[in-house]
């Protein structure tokens, strides 16, 4: 919180920033959920990781689960959300994945900010889960975190499975992957 001294100047940058944005944030705050379903002709290699590509908000199989309040500024980029304003951030995701063929014994996702690899997502990753099992050939799990981000930083989401696997086939919502990003203050 910013506070100022008697008679200390105010400029139009330090009221955009710590009244105007503020107050923007808490009546309209930036938020997108992007959602990954059916892709099962991206087909990923078996023990790396893998970052996963979003589908736009409003778009795919997951288009009514998905949006982004700023009009578009946190989705342009297929592989991350970003952060419109510095504040701290609820990041919520889920995955949903499936063995190309025999079974998929084990699936590990991580999420992390500034990251652009699998490996490098998945070795610095602030948020790491492993998935649960829901038939022989699929896995599913989730989780959560709140982290601060500055204005312009991005999250991205790596996973690993143990054998190759595609992500969830879009049948319903309950086999839709998501990651999610959602200023808190």
């Amino acid at each position: 919180m910013k506070t100022w001294s008697a008679g200390e100047t105010i400029s139009p940058a330090d009221m955009k920033m710590h009244v105007s944005d503020v107050l923007r944030g808490l009546l309209e705050p930036p938020a997108c959920r992007r959602t990954a379903a059916n892709q099962g002709s991206e087909q990923r290699p078996a023990d790396t990781w893998q970052v996963l590509r979003w589908d736009r908000p409003g778009m795919g199989a997951g288009a009514t689960h998905s949006y982004d309040s700023t009009g578009g500024s946190m989705s342009r980029d297929p592989t991350r959300i970003v952060a419109p304003i510095p504040g701290l951030y609820e990041v919520t995701c889920g995955v949903v994945v499936h063995a190309v063929s025999g079974t998929l014994p084990f699936t590990v996702c991580a999420v992390n900010r500034g990251q652009e690899g699998g490996l490098s997502i998945s070795e610095r990753a602030f948020l790491r889960f492993g998935c649960g099992r829901a038939s022989s050939r699929e896995k599913s799990g989730g989780g959560s975190a709140t982290v601060p981000l500055a204005a312009g930083d991005f999250v991205s989401m790596a996973v690993n499975g143990s054998a190759a696997f595609y992500l969830g086939d879009g049948e319903s919502a309950q086999r839709i992957s998501h990651l999610e990003l959602r200023w808190v203050g």
